[in-house]
């Protein structure tokens, strides 16, 4: 394909017009990819793998993502570029990609990640579209296990004494789209079809934004459909493919600037602020309301005001309500971390010391698990925020979330990519197309570029993460299998046994399989008199069974055998049958 004549007079308009020269703009290109791999490997001569979950990530995947990914834009600048024209895409194109990401993440969840839930929050997305599923708002616990509940492993769950039922402590709407689509069989599909309705939503959004221009969409496109963290965490049982792909269909709508359309995006808006935490869509939304406010447009901002003034209270209102529910009284007093404000509270007083090092840490995933010019482009945008509302809009969201979760939950954990950030890939995404804009006399030269990075991510560095991401996985996909067969009535692990041990104790919300899995720290006196009053069979799990973990996290030595060595006498005299496996 050629430069069309319209395109190469554009691009000469814009250099005259003072756009950066070519040697510029892909110097920093350059220097952007060496700089992140750089700044990788050295934060991990200090930031120890054992430390936690992010900077074991960084050490054994990202610091060599970003590695590859200098490489590769190092060969994509060096060789002479060619003057190309990108295809225009149509409504066809973009549900094609729609359904591509579809597919490849519904097979993606079974094949790579083995159709397992790795994180708590996965976990409890599960649990709680089970208990939804059942007709329920909370699962009743059994009086047996009312005072015991913490030994089944009560993480992220609403606290209470004495517990009644038990529920997370997310907001429900994630869960309850997998309990509905769990009606067909198929609670899984809730994440690819996210990362499909976020494309059609994108394609939406450029059309707004540029209406004549042929080359946007297929910026949009190509960046949005090579982000790894779109594809890998559609395939997972997360909340945040739900809020990119939300937050879009609200963009979309409320650039169609009509009263039916800001009312369908409110609608949008109490979804979105219902999946998961209550802060990540406002943080979306409220920089574009200020726009509103900044323009004088008093009654789309009062409309808008009013309307997440409702939404806000309905949720902030949630927690407390579900709380009640989960006591034995609703009269009992509620503990600590049931509401919003107790657990603002304690955040704050528990502040992370490793905060800048995981934040760091942060910005270095996004960036190796997004397209190879995403983020350059996105800065390339966001610099211009003086000059067009729409851009500080979009940039001022992704800094207002940056800043708030540095100071409240700098660690993310697992995950793909920045999670705390995926709500707002769109943005990044347009801001990407707005840099694209700014390119001037060397657009001609970058659309080689973004054909060659594409490539490239496609067959080198997409491969590479989809063997990270089943690595991550498998590990503990295989152990919790074969804790499924043991034949006994309990299994007991943890949280010191193994890395990640502890979220290998998860159960169905009705107790109703066996295994029981069970935490060995909060075995206590009382804990282990009423579950070996009836003399069950209790099986500790040993290092040979955790194994899996051990190789793939690599650090320190299984301690479980003699962890099991101090419990096993204490479960044996209060009447369990107790045995060991491996």
């Amino acid at each position: 394909m050629t430069e069309t004549p319209e395109q190469a007079g554009a691009s000469a308009d814009e250099a005259a017009a003072g756009m950066p020269s070519a040697p510029s703009a892909k110097s920093g290109l350059v220097r952007f990819a060496i700089g992140s791999a750089a700044i990788a490997f050295i934060l991990s001569l200090t930031f120890r793998p054992f430390s936690n979950v992010s900077a074991f990530l960084l050490h054994r995947q990202d610091r060599w993502l970003l590695l590859v990914a200098a490489v590769l834009v190092l060969l994509a600048c060096i060789r002479p570029a060619q003057r190309i024209a990108l295809p225009a895409v149509q409504r066809g194109t973009w549900l094609a990609a729609a359904l591509m990401l579809l597919v490849a993440a519904s097979a993606g969840h079974f094949l790579l990640l083995s159709g397992y839930d790795l994180s708590r929050d996965e976990q409890m997305a599960t649990f709680d579209a089970a208990v939804f599923g059942a007709g329920h708002l909370v699962a009743p616990l059994p009086a047996f296990w009312r005072d015991h509940a913490d030994v089944l492993n009560t993480l992220f769950m609403y606290p209470a004494q004495p517990r009644g039922a038990w529920i997370s402590s997310y907001l429900p709407l994630n869960a309850g789209l997998r309990a509905l689509f769990g009606l067909i069989g198929a609670p899984w599909l809730v994440g690819p079809l996210m990362a499909a309705l976020g494309a059609v939503a994108l394609f939406g959004c450029v059309r707004r934004l540029w209406p004549d221009d042929r080359e946007a969409g297929f910026v949009a496109l190509v960046l949005y459909a090579g982000s790894a963290q779109v594809l890998f965490a559609g395939m997972t049982s997360y909340a945040m493919p739900g809020h990119l792909a939300l937050n879009l269909c609200w963009l979309w709508l409320f650039l169609r600037r009509d009263t039916l359309s800001d009312l369908a995006a409110l609608v949008v808006g109490f979804v979105a602020t219902g999946l998961h935490q209550p802060l990540m869509h406002p943080m979306f939304v409220g920089p574009f309301i200020l726009v509103l406010l900044a323009q004088r447009h008093w009654p789309r901002a009062a409309l808008y005001i009013a309307g997440y003034a409702v939404i806000g209270a309905f949720w902030l209102w949630w927690p407390t309500f579900i709380s009640s529910l989960v006591q034995v009284s609703a009269q009992a007093p509620r503990p600590e971390g049931t509401d919003y404000g107790t657990r603002l509270m304690g955040i704050l007083r528990d502040r992370d010391p490793m905060g800048m090092p995981n934040m760091v840490a942060n910005g270095l995933r996004f960036i190796a698990w997004q397209h190879l010019l995403l983020v350059p482009l996105l800065l390339a945008g966001a610099r211009r925020y003086r000059t067009d509302p729409m851009i500080a809009a979009l940039a001022g969201g992704m800094v207002l979330t940056l800043l708030v979760m540095a100071i409240l939950l700098p660690y993310q954990g697992h995950g793909f990519g920045y999670r705390y950030l995926h709500g707002l890939i769109g943005n990044g995404v347009l801001l990407a197309v707005y840099g694209w804009k700014t390119l001037g006399s060397e657009t001609g030269q970058w659309r080689t570029l973004l054909l060659r990075t594409t490539v490239a991510g496609v067959l080198v560095i997409l491969p590479l993460q989809g063997v990270m991401a089943h690595q991550f996985y498998a590990a503990s996909a295989q152990v919790s299998a074969r804790l499924a067969t043991i034949d006994a009535d309990y299994v007991v692990l943890g949280r010191k046994d193994v890395a990640t041990a502890v979220d290998l104790v998860h159960n169905p919300p009705d107790l109703g399989t066996r295994p029981v899995r069970l935490l060995r720290d909060e075995l206590n006196d009382g804990a282990i008199a009423a579950i070996c009053a009836g003399h069950p069979s209790i099986a500790l799990i040993g290092n040979a069974t955790l194994a899996p973990l051990g190789d793939y996290y690599g650090f320190g030595e299984p301690v479980a055998d003699r962890l099991n060595g101090d419990v096993a006498p204490r479960l044996a005299r209060a009447g369990c049958r107790v045995s060991r496996v491996g």
